[in-house]
């Protein structure tokens, strides 16, 4: 069974370790979020969002097998997006850099942690679920379409890390 908590300090070397992980085994697949370890995810974004209280991590008798962002911060390019709902941030999660352990795939970790954003949002009074998806990350793309994510934009954006990249943006609006 998964358990889901707020990741801590002491996680920081494991859940680096779990973005290594799995960009090392899925960078030669056909669909992937386009991350380059040291690039991005930047190794300071993941340990400084982990002290903002802003990661979770899901385990398996004691082993991180995932991780998922939930914040309150949109994403650039995110400024111009005519959205579902017209409500100030902190009424939003954003959902950012969710990972799954490839050794652990098909084990419907994902929908778990997807589904502990949306008790976590419910118990926040937060009204939509925000996030973006590479163009090219369609097992992603599928996945929140299956939780009822509306396909809102695509939008451009340049990073000085990563050059420019293309993102499906998607909106689930609860109730």
């Amino acid at each position: 069974m998964l358990n889901i908590r707020k990741a801590k300090c002491d996680d920081i070397d494991i859940v680096l370790d779990l973005y290594k992980d799995l960009i090392d085994k899925i960078k030669n697949n056909k669909f992937t979020p386009e991350w380059e370890y040291g690039i991005y995810p930047r190794e300071e974004y993941i340990i400084d969002l982990i002290k903002s209280n802003e990661v979770y991590v899901g385990e398996i008798d004691s082993e991180i097998v995932s991780s998922i962002v939930i914040n309150h911060k949109p994403n650039p390019g995110y400024e111009n997006i005519k959205w579902n709902t017209d409500l100030e941030n902190e009424n939003v999660y954003y959902i950012h850099l969710v990972a799954v352990n490839p050794s652990h795939k098909r084990k419907g970790i994902g929908k778990e942690m997807l589904n502990f954003s949306f008790n976590q949002a419910k118990e926040n009074s937060v009204k939509s679920i925000r996030l973006s998806v590479v163009k090219n990350n369609l097992p992603a793309e599928n996945l929140y379409k299956k939780f009822d994510f509306e396909h809102i934009d695509s939008i451009e954006v340049y990073d000085k890390y990563r050059g420019l990249k293309h993102f499906k943006v998607f909106e689930k609006v609860l109730n």
